[in-house]
């Protein structure tokens, strides 16, 4: 049957049947908090949520707005005064700048660090005096709340926001809690990592770089980082230039900083030096500018003094690009004229919190289309993402697993079924492949055909490891003859190519597929190459972990289950584990009962075998038994099966002997997990073909696009 061909990698377009537009309207309504996230997830969400378009968007929806604040020298101590700057009603491009009415509850305590995270402003106190409050303000209700307190009461600290955190180190002159955290989802204080070295965190301005808070100095021109995971710092210079400490900012992770007589200039990270940012030779030099992103350009802010008693504040957009020369950036074709202050305030804060986004965030916030518009997009993201999207949120995880979206990825003929089979009167031991795949335009029904043929061209390659990742299926050579061989298969051309060759010369191993990387273990002589990983991004082979412990990798089946290879043994019935992370090995006990290496598969980190006598079981991983799975009581008790993971249900397949062959059945069973256990399921047995006597079942895969 024919199959819907796509590209790698995948483009806008392929994210959703729909126009490109709608696909925009849906991540635009995603709270701009979680683009970082979902930057990470793939490539193409990268390429989606850093669009100018979504940026449009959410400007014609008055998504986001810039917070303002400018101190009145002529007061002791300072009054803060604050603007906000947002898109004009149905304006793309023209801005309203107006006075905010955001009185500070105490006046002592104006000089606040300040940190703006989703729609809220945390003013983190203790500056001139020692304190521990914790003012919010919600820009949605315009009204403030008094926070939970700090573990300690600090002074002169540096304020910074990482991940979901906001971080305050320094300033407490007991030093018994050096560091500490407020966790924004649980809204708790607790202590962080202790500060390595005794560092000096009175700075002119703080920023979150490479999940460390780097304090801006002044005086000695040099950034002190504190890396939030183990309290170890580092500092690196700063140019000896005249900065304004609201001229400097990080958009996607990179430092800018606008110095009055160089520019506009960024932080290299690897090569540790300072650049300028090209393109910008008719951006006029000014000094005490304020910077912040703004829908995904910068925002650079400075003042002029126009004559009298106030003073001109002005604003000019600038995209930036990265390239191999290093940051371009394009600045808008004018200036705009914000409005004016008295001549006596000074630019303190510039900030830039989303606006009118609820927390949490329900799955009918993923979108103000339908839910079903939602589906219909997310069941073209490929099904390998699908573990990735699921660790975003709570909100993906719900989406990605529910039932809707294998209907929808059934109707699109999205996934299906790759069996192999081997005649056991020849000699060459040649596969014969065969596909299960929905019918066109039925849900329910479907197709079992002979596939194209996928023998190796080289005889001395037969039988080689076998893993499935998305639409490819990878063939990693031997086991009878030493081999380095790599082949790929891809469902979608039917074409197969020969891979990048591994690093040793390997036999009998076990090979799994653990996030998006394929590991080999065992199989070779030398220690030193005793395992190694192919990285499905970059299409590399690398080192792995050695092994910590000498095991038998000949397995009769591996699959992978908690970020571990898994080689399961019929001699001896057990399982050996690789850790991935770390080399480690354990093991645990397989039920003493036959079963056939094609009925082993993993589906959401389950382990199912199907023993002839007992039927299906899952391994309790929590409490290291095996268990029968409720509910199949009327399932055919059978041998020689096959399993995979089919459209969010198991396809449990079999043969029977038929008139003058095998016939081969199928039975969906569907899992859900109950108080008792995992209970399943079964949809009726479906005759899906049948193959000659001799034929045995060696593969069964799970293909996606």
């Amino acid at each position: 049957g024919h199959r819907e061909k796509s590209t790698k990698p995948m483009s806008p377009s392929q994210f959703s049947s729909l126009p490109q537009d709608i696909v925009w309207q849906v991540l635009a309504r995603v709270p701009k908090r979680s683009y970082p996230l979902l930057a990470c997830t793939s490539k193409n969400f990268r390429l989606l949520v850093r669009s100018p378009e979504i940026h449009k968007i959410r400007s014609l929806l008055r998504k986001d707005s810039l917070y303002i604040c400018f101190m009145d020298k002529t007061n002791r101590p300072q009054t803060p005064h604050w603007f906000t700057l947002r898109r004009t009603e149905n304006n793309p491009i023209e801005n309203e700048y107006v006075s905010v009415d955001l009185a500070f509850p105490d006046h002592d305590e104006s000089n606040a660090s300040i940190i703006a995270y989703g729609p809220e402003i945390f003013f983190v106190c203790g500056a001139h005096v020692h304190s521990s409050n914790l003012w919010v303000f919600d820009s949605r209700s315009g009204q403030f709340r008094r926070g939970p307190s700090m573990n300690v009461t600090r002074m002169y600290k540096s304020v910074g926001l990482v991940g979901s955190k906001i971080y305050v180190v320094g300033g407490n002159m007991a030093g018994d809690i050096q560091a500490e955290s407020f966790d924004l989802k649980t809204e708790t204080w607790e202590p962080a990592p202790s500060l390595e070295e005794e560092m000096t965190w009175l700075s002119a301005a703080t920023v979150s770089l490479d999940r460390k808070v780097c304090a801006l100095m002044l005086v000695g021109a040099c950034a002190v980082c504190y890396d939030t995971r183990d309290g170890s710092c580092t500092e690196f210079k700063i140019k000896i230039e005249e900065w304004w400490k609201t001229g400097a900012c990080v958009i996607d992770n990179v430092l800018y900083v606008y110095y009055g007589r160089l520019g506009l200039m960024w932080y290299d990270t690897k090569m540790r030096v300072w650049r300028l940012v090209t393109g910008l030779g008719d951006l006029k030099k000014v000094r005490s500018v304020g910077m912040v992103e703004y829908y995904g350009k910068l925002a650079v802010l400075w003042k002029e003094h126009s004559g009298g008693a106030t003073k001109e504040i002005w604003c000019r957009m600038i995209g930036l690009e990265r390239s191999e020369d290093g940051i371009s950036g394009t600045a808008e074709e004018s200036s705009q004229l914000l409005g004016s202050v008295p001549r006596c305030f000074r630019l303190h804060r510039v900030l830039s919190p989303p606006r009118k986004i609820n927390k949490p965030m329900s799955p009918s916030q993923f979108s103000s289309l339908p839910n079903d518009i939602a589906w219909q997009v997310l069941a073209r993201v490929p099904k390998c993402k699908y573990p990735l999207l699921a660790c975003v949120s709570k909100n993906f995880t719900y989406l990605v697993r529910s039932p809707e979206i294998h209907k929808i990825r059934s109707l699109l003929r999205k996934d299906s079924l790759y069996i192999s089979f081997r005649n056991k009167n020849d000699r060459s031991q040649n596969p014969r492949w065969y596909t299960l795949r929905r019918a066109e335009n039925n849900p329910s029904e479907n197709q079992f055909v002979v596939s194209v043929n996928l023998a190796l061209p080289n005889h001395y390659h037969r039988m080689p490891s076998i893993v499935a990742h998305g639409p490819e299926i990878f063939f990693i050579c031997g086991p009878f003859f030493q081999s380095p061989s790599f082949w790929v298969f891809d469902s979608r051309t039917d074409e197969l190519r020969r891979g990048p060759t591994m690093n040793a010369n390997r036999t009998y191993k076990s090979v799994g597929v653990v996030g998006h990387k394929i590991y080999v273990v065992g199989g070779v002589r030398s220690n030193e190459n005793l395992a190694e990983s192919f990285d499905l991004t970059t299409e590399t082979w690398e080192p792995a972990p050695i092994p910590k412990e000498e095991k038998t990798w000949l397995a009769s089946a591996t699959v992978s289950l908690d970020r571990k290879v898994c080689a399961l043994m019929l001699v001896g019935a057990y399982t050996v584990c690789y850790d991935t992370g770390d080399g480690s090995c354990e093991s645990f006990a397989l039920p003493e009962d036959k079963w056939w290496k094609t009925g082993v598969c993993v589906m959401e980190n389950v382990l199912y075998v199907y023993y002839a006598r007992f039927g299906l079981m899952w391994y309790d991983t929590k409490l290291r038994v095996w268990r029968v799975v409720n509910g199949l009581s009327d399932v055919k008790k059978v041998r020689s099966v096959g399993m995979a993971e089919y459209y969010g249900n198991v396809a449990l397949l079999w043969k029977e002997h038929g008139g003058c062959g095998k016939e081969i059945w199928c039975r969906m069973i569907a899992m859900g997990k109950c108080e008792e256990g995992v209970k399943g399921t079964a949809e009726s047995a479906q005759l899906l073909g049948s193959v000659p006597d001799g034929y045995r079942m060696d593969n069964c895969l799970s293909v996606s696009d």
